[in-house]
């Protein structure tokens, strides 16, 4: 199973169709140190997105163990994007962030964001594997979003409901909060809880959070 395979088999329209720009493939359980070593492909991948209409960035992790549990992804995504705080000055972390702010990690002048696909996630998940031990990691310019922003808009409200037809809802309240941070691990369940993923001592949910992203998700 390849991620391409994997996007095949998706129910969102807008995922077959994309134009990705090339790919990184980290072999061992070092992310810090492989990563490191393809800073100029990132960074030329987000320099040249919009020029040459790229809707994504795949990043293949080997190692099974990476993203096996929820809780090996949560620890992942915390290293992967303290790596790219070292690599990239534009790119940082917030200590508390809110969901009602406005968040984006920024390559050479380009917003992107995170969409996780790993083992940990079940057959009732829209990011799941399909039996690939891979983790996969999609890093989205926003360039793309702007480009096919009338066709996203139209689609989104029957993407959410393709997928919750098949058995694989989300929580399409989640999806659409304002700060991005809170949208880069995917919860399993219950699926209306975000993962604090930027805490060192990250638990599945956070109470105080937990309480400001319902007020943002139901006024």
């Amino acid at each position: 199973m390849s991620f391409e395979e994997i996007t095949q088999k998706t129910y969102c329209p807008f995922a077959k169709p994309s134009k990705m720009g090339p790919g990184i493939t980290i072999r061992t359980d070092d992310v810090e140190m492989e990563l490191t070593r393809h800073r100029d492909l990132v960074a030329e991948f987000f320099r040249t997105a919009a020029e040459r209409s790229r809707d994504g960035m795949i990043i293949t992790f080997e190692e099974p163990t990476l993203g096996i549990t929820l809780d090996a992804l949560v620890n992942l995504t915390r290293r992967f994007y303290a790596t790219l705080t070292q690599m990239f000055s534009s790119v940082y972390i917030p200590d508390d962030p809110l969901p009602d702010e406005r968040w984006y990690a920024m390559i050479e002048g380009e917003l992107f964001f995170l969409v996780s696909f790993a083992p940990c996630y079940p057959e009732t998940s829209p990011r799941y594997t399909h039996g690939d031990q891979r983790t996969y990691f999609l890093l989205q310019p926003a360039s793309t979003f702007e480009r096919h922003a009338k066709f996203i808009d139209r689609q989104r409200a029957g993407i959410s409901r393709a997928f919750a037809a098949v058995g694989k809802p989300y929580d399409a309240r989640l999806a659409n909060v304002e700060n991005d941070i809170f949208k880069a691990v995917m919860p399993i369940a219950p699926i209306d809880q975000h993962i604090p993923w930027w805490s060192p001592e990250s638990t599945p949910t956070n109470p105080q959070q937990d309480r400001l992203l319902h007020t943002a998700l139901n006024g």
